[in-house]
């Protein structure tokens, strides 16, 4: 019988194939799961070597795979300023000046994330004038919240060339004053204009922003995820940087990687015979359909409620998407296509059904991300087409209860149909779960709190918002794991723990199955992290 390098024991091991824990151990060879069992049976896998984790009732379970992660603006967001907590447009200012004071730096640009005008005391689009007063010479690119807006000064709108008489882009406004001239925000696509000077890095910046990344990785228990490399005018992200860090042997994080769908997808096709490896995959494809609802640019099927006349706007030329999703398919790359409105779910659906009737069924496994709205019509199609939704709990507690806008955007029909997870689940089969970070935090916990309680920031409402929707442990765990991995073609290798599966294993510091109180989900952590047979992280 082999001997182990790594046996954990516990009363609570999650294999992902049962529906709940049970005692026993896993044990660990090289970066393969060598035995799953029973309690006593890991005896016969002890050596001299091995090393024994003896875990009480801490829960061992699958590594957390992060479904819908824009790894590099994660691994940014963890080195920028941080605005998320000003209450007004000259205090994220003097939070952005205090920041660069405290961290000096010869990058051309400052770049700052999650500010947001509804988080202020004055709700208002901020401006050039602002900025400018604190940042007269140094270009300044700074994220909203939902990455679908950005605020930049004077210098980035000159290094950018936007003035009076540049045009809006296709699925884009440059905000303006009553003269016409940019005021400083850029919408959806309109971002692309700047962010293609502001966003483009070096071998050695895209190195440290996801060695940044993986720091904050590996003590919440993720061991892979769905990179959506695409924002605005090309790919953030380079596959070839990330192969050359997995030949390094520095890659403690599984990467999906997911380029631009409108892109050159014979350079994909090259990358994805390049570069795939046990750590990195380059078969997947990801572009945006529509925008959000809280910008009223989320493609719906019937107008706004708060606004008549308005059904959203797309995102990419969706003539060009179609012809891309056909050619896609064909070459066996599967696509992850953004929809928050229903008629872009619609859209997606149509894209995916045509591209299915042309080409036949193959190894594909089409997405829908983010997933907001769907027409109760259009259900039945994911178990029919076959295609997964992906879907990000935590947006759920974007805003607190009472301030949410999307009862005033959708009207009460509409909202029973709003984050559909249980109603996705059961007509798809699977559902993959991730956290759309940097728009929220990478925590797991705030995913699996949002799912099984369906509560806002202010605990309400009570009982959960839609609490037909909400998913048991069971199923939004299943879904962080076998779900995702599932959606990349990747269960044969991970998502559950059986023997002959890769070693990418996550312990709680409880069993989330016997908690008396949800609330317990928010105080959670990940106690040992283990991705291909090495630990990674451990506070035991």
């Amino acid at each position: 019988m082999k001997e182990a390098d790594i046996i954990l024991k516990s009363n609570a091991i999650f294999d992902a194939v049962a529906d709940r824990p049970s005692p026993g151990f896993v044990a660990v060879l090289g970066n393969r799961i060598l035995a799953v069992g029973k309690p006593g049976e890991d005896a016969e896998y002890q050596g001299a070597q091995t090393k024994v984790y003896d875990l009480g009732e801490r829960l061992v379970m699958p590594g957390f795979h992060d479904s819908h992660v824009h790894l590099l603006m994660s691994g940014m967001y963890r080195t920028c300023a941080d605005l998320h907590d000003a209450k007004s447009e000259d205090e994220a200012c003097r939070m952005l000046k205090e920041y660069c004071e405290k961290n000096p730096s010869t990058e051309e640009w400052v770049i700052g994330f999650s500010w947001y005008q509804i988080y202020w005391d004055v709700q208002e689009l901020p401006t050039v004038a602002s900025l400018d007063k604190y940042f007269p010479d140094r270009p300044c690119f700074l994220l909203n919240a939902e990455l679908h807006g950005v605020w930049v000064n004077s210098k980035a709108l000159e290094i950018a060339g936007i003035t009076k008489d540049t045009p809006d882009p296709l699925g884009g406004i440059i905000e303006r004053d009553k003269d016409g001239n940019p005021t400083g925000f850029l919408y959806e696509t309109a971002i692309g204009l700047a962010g293609q000077h502001a966003l483009k890095f070096t071998p050695a910046e895209e190195k440290r922003y996801l060695r940044s990344f993986m720091e904050g990785a590996a003590p919440l228990g993720i061991t892979s995820v769905n990179d959506l490399m695409p924002y605005f005018r090309g790919n953030i992200g380079t596959v070839s940087v990330y192969s050359e860090m997995d030949k390094d042997g520095e890659l403690t994080v599984r990467i999906n990687a997911s380029p631009d769908l409108l892109g050159d997808l014979d350079e994909v096709v090259g990358w994805r015979e390049a570069y795939t490896s046990e750590k990195i995959t380059v078969r997947l494809l990801k572009q945006f359909l529509d925008g959000v609802a809280t910008t009223h640019t989320a493609l719906m099927i019937d107008d706004y409620s708060d606004a008549p006349g308005n059904r959203g706007i797309p995102l990419a030329d969706l003539e060009m998407v179609r012809k891309a999703v056909l050619e896609a398919h064909k070459r066996e790359l599967s696509v992850k296509l953004h929809s928050c409105g229903d008629y872009s779910c619609r859209l997606a659906l149509d894209y995916y059904e045509e591209a299915i009737k042309t080409h036949g069924k193959n190894g594909c496994r089409h997405t829908i991300e983010h997933l907001e709205l769907v027409d109760p019509a259009d259900v039945p199609r994911f178990t029919e087409l076959g295609v997964i939704p992906s879907m990000q709990p935590e947006h759920i507690a974007a805003q607190t209860y009472a301030g949410s806008v999307y009862p005033s955007r959708f009207g009460p029909e509409r909202m029973k149909m709003t984050w559909p997870l249980k109603t996705m689940l059961d007509a798809a089969g699977v559902i993959a779960i991730g956290t759309d970070s940097p728009v929220v935090s990478n925590n797991p916990f705030f995913e699996i709190y949002r799912a099984v309680t369906r509560v806002h920031e202010d605990k309400l409402p009570a009982g959960g918002d839609n609490p037909q929707e909400k998913l048991t442990m069971t199923e939004v765990l299943r879904g962080y794991t076998y779900g995702s991995a599932y959606g990349v073609r990747r269960e044969h290798d991970l998502g559950t723990l059986e023997a002959g599966k890769l070693a990418d294993i996550a312990v709680i510091d409880r069993n989330l199955f016997t908690i008396s109180d949800n609330e317990e989900i928010l105080d959670a952590s990940v106690c040992l992290t283990v991705m291909d047979g090495k630990v990674i992280h451990e506070n035991l």
